[in-house]
């Protein structure tokens, strides 16, 4: 288990330096690697050494719009990726493999009304607890997106801009600009 925390720690760390220059990474359970690209490319290693890159706005050109990928995550046998499409809106895709991609639907209900969520993505995660994806992103957004996409759920935390979520254990860290961090029960 020491380990395993080792790993996710490093993999956050390591994830970081590569946003820093226009690309995130994560390794999913299968230890399967995987980073995308502000260029709208999405790449899958399986040694963490040798990759794959799937262009993403070539494959579904006419299809879907270009996009800017910001973030990548993976877990529960999906990986997921979120970006801004050349408007400038988010925009979150799913694939079982990596090969074929389909949009993930962003609307979620608040005060009894329909909205989709419209937020600059930064980090994605996966809680494997509650079996859910998270985006983080601008106005303190953390999204849930359960395997239900009829289920999504929108918190927004005191901060201009969330971060990240990490899991440790049952709890996860949230992390944000101006100093904002605080633990969240499930």
């Amino acid at each position: 288990m020491m380990l395993r925390r080792f790993c996710i720690l490093t993999l956050f760390l390591l994830a970081g330096a590569f946003a820093s220059r226009g690309q995130t990474a994560c390794i999913d359970a299968d230890g399967r690697h995987w980073a995308v690209t502000e260029a709208g490319e999405i790449l899958r290693s399986p040694d963490g050494e040798s990759w794959t890159t799937f262009d993403f706005n070539a494959q579904y050109a006419g299809f879907y719009p270009r996009m800017s990928w910001r973030a990548v995550a993976a877990g529960g046998g999906a990986v997921m990726v979120a970006g801004l499409d050349a408007d400038g809106h988010l925009a979150v895709y799913t694939s079982s493999r990596g090969t074929v991609w389909s949009a993930r639907t962003l609307d979620y209900r608040e005060d009894g009304e329909l909205r989709v969520l419209d937020v600059v993505p930064v980090s994605l995660s996966y809680d494997p607890i509650r079996d859910s994806f998270f985006l983080c992103g601008t106005q303190g957004t953390l999204f849930e997106m359960p395997g239900c996409s009829h289920c999504n759920r929108l918190t927004r935390y005191p901060c201009d801009t969330l971060y990240s979520r990490v899991q440790s254990g049952f709890d996860a860290l949230l992390r944000g600009s101006g100093g904002f961090e605080q633990t969240v029960k499930p």
